[in-house]
């Protein structure tokens, strides 16, 4: 019984530093199955402390310690099931604010700063329900007056390439 309740131990000390300390000791050494991580650090806390639990009360009423092994194996797999299941429902609902490169390709903005020929400039553009502001660069040789409409074709590196809308 005493295996049992030291595993069970561990698992639950796991769980409480990983809940009061959280992602500044959290380490990542996955195994994800799409998109769950089942050998993730908290995942094997819950199984060592259900399987130390469950392991230790069916010794308690006088099991064998190959039943006590089986049941402690069968709670640990799924409460483990259920934990990974359901923390993979809580991140699916995650949502970004951040508004990505890419996610400005083909947003039509207005020059803040205008573009003089062979320099850069500057576009203001609404994206993810956020003002964006970034350095700009026309396709074309010309510049594009401070005020006009713009499309943004391209992203090279922090640089957005646009088109004047007429």
């Amino acid at each position: 019984m005493l295996v049992f309740l030291s595993l069970a131990a561990i698992g639950l000390l796991f769980l409480l530093v990983s809940a009061f300390a959280g992602d500044h000791i959290e380490v990542h050494p996955e195994v994800e199955v799409g998109g769950m991580g089942f050998l993730s650090v908290r995942a094997i806390a819950v199984f060592l402390t259900a399987f130390g639990t469950v392991g230790a009360i069916a010794r308690w009423y006088g099991m064998g310690t190959l039943a006590c092994s089986l049941w402690g194996l069968l709670s640990g797999v799924i409460l483990s099931l259920v934990y990974v299941l359901v923390m993979g429902l809580v991140k699916s609902q995650e949502a970004s604010s951040l508004v990505n490169d890419d996610d400005l390709i083909g947003c039509t903005g207005r020059i803040t700063v205008a573009i003089t020929p062979g320099a850069l400039g500057e576009v203001s553009c609404t994206s993810r329900s956020q003002t964006v502001r970034r350095m700009v660069r026309a396709t074309h040789v010309g510049g594009v007056a401070e005020g006009s409409l713009v499309r943004i074709k391209e992203v090279q590196g922090d640089v957005l390439i646009v088109e004047e809308l007429t």
